[in-house]
């Protein structure tokens, strides 16, 4: 089955294009969506641009496992954020998301990726339970990287073209907005930022509890339309966890549910598979469990890092009789979404497409701009949705404003 979760065309960057553009740009937050819009920011010529980032890392919801593990099995980096390229073709995903941002002038291949990026196709064995599924196993194909990951490529190929732009472990507070024009961004040291235009590329969770007054404020309040946008759509937790195994025994792909529960609420997930399947640089065993949803990631919401490593070890074990105490190798990776504070969650699951126009409209007669996964009428919860907003985004914080 020929798939391909990406859009077929992304909102073009036409070099220079904003190089008269005089004024100031804000992006708060350095997620996907961040900085593609950075990216195509520079690639149209402004020159007055900052990316603020509250965390001490870039890549949003993409990340790879740490140094010590990736040591550990024999230099292989895994993915602990988003893995899978959703298409059979993920060359041509990457290089539709680069489209016009790299390449012709000495700074990227021809497609806008880099030569070193490896790609494999990935069509595992499906299993739910101990049950083979020959339908899914026929159905189910995507692309992964091979020696490098998600996060690595943006790294590569986005963040080291912008980097300088980027302020690291610098969180904003509260923006503000008002009707003459005024644009501020405070931060949580006190300092204030002013600019012309703000993207803000918070995480729908963040935007939760931004309206509970709990996180990221904003003056004045967002209209209660976005608000009820807000609320109407769930962003629910979820983590990965990477098991370092001595040998392999579970098989490619198992649904710790049965496939009608797949078919009823195919978000809510809990699987179990073999990570480094059909990479070509690894021969160590590395297992990884994920759990998405608020049924499957949820019921583990109250334990830290180590207890919450314990209990899916022991539901492995419960699985597989025992093999994954018998066999684990060290301490395992464990990335737990919803406890990460400046995203608090996985991806938006699915909702009416209205909200989500309502999420990516301009507040502030167009100098607030908003971007992400949860803003993409079509590709949400995707990373090539993430970078096709932040492309947008970029787009509307240079286009001339609607006279009032």
């Amino acid at each position: 089955m020929q798939h391909h979760f990406c859009p077929s065309q992304f909102p073009p960057i036409p070099k220079g294009h904003a190089a008269d553009f005089g004024g100031s740009i804000i992006i708060v937050g350095a997620g996907v969506s961040g900085l593609f819009a950075a990216l195509s920011l520079e690639r149209m010529g402004v020159r007055h641009f900052t990316v603020l980032e509250a965390s001490d890392h870039v890549g949003g919801r993409l990340r790879a496992a740490p140094d010590e593990f990736t040591s550990a099995v024999g230099g292989q980096a895994f993915d602990v954020g988003a893995e899978w390229i959703h298409s059979t073709d993920g060359a041509r995903v990457l290089a539709s998301m680069m489209e016009d941002l790299v390449g012709g002038d000495g700074d990227g291949d021809g497609d806008g990726t880099s030569a070193t990026t490896e790609l494999i196709p990935y069509q595992p064995t499906w299993h739910f339970r101990s049950r083979k599924s020959r339908l899914m196993t026929a159905l189910y194909k995507e692309t992964k990287f091979n020696t490098t990951t998600w996060h690595g490529w943006l790294m590569e190929n986005v963040y080291d073209k912008v980097r300088d732009r980027v302020e690291l472990k610098t969180p904003v507070d509260e923006i503000i907005y008002k009707e003459d024009g005024t644009m501020r961004v405070i931060l949580s040291n006190g300092e204030t930022r002013e600019a012309d235009r703000v993207i803000c590329t918070a995480s729908l969770a963040v935007l939760k509890e931004s309206i509970e007054g709990k996180l990221l404020r904003f003056d004045p309040p967002l209209p209660d339309e976005k608000q009820k946008a807000i609320r109407a759509l769930d962003m629910p937790p979820g983590f990965r966890i990477l098991f370092h195994m001595k040998e392999k025994f579970c098989p490619d792909l198992m649904s710790l549910h049965s496939f009608c529960n797949l078919l009823s609420d195919p978000n809510d997930v809990a699987l179990i598979y073999d990570a480094a399947l059909g990479k070509t640089h690894v021969d160590s065993n590395v297992l990884a469990f994920v759990a998405i949803g608020n049924q499957n990631a949820g019921q583990f919401g109250e334990l830290g890092q180590a207890e919450l490593a314990a209990a899916v070890l022991r539901r492995i074990d419960e699985v597989f009789d025992g093999k994954g105490s018998a066999n684990i190798i060290g301490e395992p990776i464990v990335q737990d979404w919803a406890k990460e504070p400046y995203i608090r969650g996985t991806y938006s699951f699915p909702g009416p497409a209205k909200y989500r126009v309502t999420l990516g409209k301009p507040e502030g007669g167009g100098r607030l701009i908003f971007a992400g996964e949860h803003t993409s009428k079509k590709y949400f919860s995707l990373v090539p949705g993430a970078a096709y907003e932040g492309r947008r985004a970029a787009l509307e914080a240079v286009a001339p404003l609607e006279s009032t």
